[in-house]
């Protein structure tokens, strides 16, 4: 609770120092030494006044009309480059991606064509054995079963 309370003092100090930045007119003068001063607070009365600067609060209403038809159109022809750079670049993400797919279908493909050729490797090494139990063993082989047996 304490700390807003500070927090609130200090901005109405702010704001209070802040006044003279919202005064209605800038001076310009020189002092004795003929240095030049800008400020809001009149000169001392030792030095001269170049030049008072009035602020108006009042604008032209067709000038501000003006500008802000400049800027609608300006701001209309940097909308029309960005979408024009938004769908160039779009499209160039769009190749890439087609570009990485096509990479990823020739990687499938070479998995594929490896996977098939290690199959046709195991089916020969399979046929080989499956061919070797089936033949008819050797006499030597026949006499150790026989042997077995009694």
């Amino acid at each position: 609770m304490e700390g807003t309370g500070m927090r609130k003092i200090a901005l109405f100090l702010f704001l209070l120092s802040c006044n003279s930045a919202f005064s209605d007119s800038i001076q310009k003068w020189t002092d004795a030494s003929g240095q030049i001063h800008y400020g809001d607070t009149p000169p001392p009365s030792s030095a001269r006044i170049k030049q008072r600067i009035e602020i108006h609060s009042n604008f032209d209403e067709l000038a501000y009309e003006e500008a802000m038809k400049r800027n609608s159109a300006l701001y209309k022809e940097v909308r029309q480059i960005e979408k024009r750079e938004k769908s160039r670049a779009r499209a160039a993400e769009k190749r890439l991606d087609d570009y990485f797919k096509s990479l990823d279908k020739k990687s499938r493909e070479l998995e594929r064509a490896k996977a098939k050729k290690h199959r046709s490797h195991e089916s020969e090494r399979n046929q080989v054995s499956i061919k070797l139990r089936r033949s008819k063993p050797s006499k030597a082989s026949a006499k150790k079963h026989k042997a077995l047996q009694n």
